[in-house]
């Protein structure tokens, strides 16, 4: 079963009394179910003839587990943040997949477990603030840099673990020998903003990333038009647990609500400039003076044709 699919029954859900709990069609040898909770809350349960594992609750969702009769057991994760049902329902999504055509109920159930671990950070803490529309950019540049660059340049561990997140580094993107700074900006910009001096500083060359976009309205629609798709893709393209945890950590800081994820955009254009000793650029040489400090400049986007690289 695909997310849409599971948002559709949402959908459904809604319009119903709160309690109600639909099957979910999956080979495998624990029951589905989609359903909304007594108190209103969106959730996915899980019933099995074997007790499960004890997994503890988190801020953002309630899990419960109890038994029904000597043969039924349940354990059920309902989101309590109505905000990031979106991105609940990747969760549900990945668990489904992970326990499909598998047959022994011990295995399944330590796999829904393994799943809820791997996930659990995106559902520690409450985000309750509006996120900056900048960082929403910046962060959907950055993954779309990962999925239409990386990804096609080097292996699905070497691109994630490259990328530095929310990790406090001067790079969106280090490897051994080069190092990308990604900058996403208005279709009509002109300029970029350097915000320190260490942001192009390094005695190794890089490259400076200009992804140019335009926001579009809630019908558009392509497989890199939000947040939430090319997160979807990516995750559904690791295969190693370590690293799919390691990936769902570094996003985890970042706002995840539905308005951030889900928001439209089309990318103009994406160009990667050399930036060696010959790149216009300010450095600590520059500056002599150890009284100056917070350095922060502007480059315009039209002198610096000579550097571009070829994709």
């Amino acid at each position: 079963m695909m997310q849409n699919d599971l948002e559709q029954l949402y959908q459904i859900l809604t319009s119903e009394i709160k309690g109600t709990q639909k099957k979910i069609s999956v080979e495998s040898c624990i029951n589905v179910y989609l359903g909304m909770s007594s108190d209103g809350f969106i959730g996915i349960s899980f019933m099995s003839s074997i007790p499960a594992p004890k997994l503890n609750s988190t801020k953002l969702i309630r899990i419960i587990q109890g038994k029904e009769s000597d043969n039924t057991y349940w354990t059920s994760f309902d989101l309590l943040q109505d905000d990031i049902k979106t991105v609940f329902f990747t969760f549900c999504q990945d668990i489904i997949k992970s326990i499909s055509n598998i047959y022994d109920e011990q295995i399944a159930l330590n796999t829904i477990k393994k799943r809820y671990v791997t996930w659990k950070s995106l559902f520690i803490k409450a985000n309750s603030y509006q996120t900056p529309r900048e960082v929403v950019q910046g962060l959907y540049g950055e993954l779309y840099f990962l999925k239409n660059y990386m990804l096609k340049k080097h292996d699905i561990r070497t691109s994630i673990s490259s990328w530095s997140g929310p990790d406090s580094t001067n790079k969106d993107f280090s490897l051994k020998d080069k190092w990308y700074e990604i900058k996403t900006i208005g279709s009509n910009s002109q300029l970029i903003h350097i915000s320190s001096l260490a942001q192009l500083s390094s005695s190794i060359d890089g490259r400076l990333v200009i992804i140019k976009i335009e926001d579009m309205s809630d019908e558009f629609k392509n497989d890199d038009s939000n947040i939430s798709n090319i997160l979807t893709y990516i995750i559904s393209n690791i295969t190693d647990e370590d690293l799919e945890e390691q990936f769902l950590n570094k996003i985890a800081s970042f706002c995840l609500q539905d308005e951030c994820i889900n928001k439209n955009f089309d990318v103009k254009s994406m160009d990667l400039y050399i930036v060696d000793d010959k790149f216009p650029r300010l450095t600590e040489q520059n500056i002599t003076y150890k009284e100056i400090s917070d350095v922060k400049y502007s480059i315009l986007i039209n002198t610096l044709e000579k550097y571009k690289e070829q994709l």
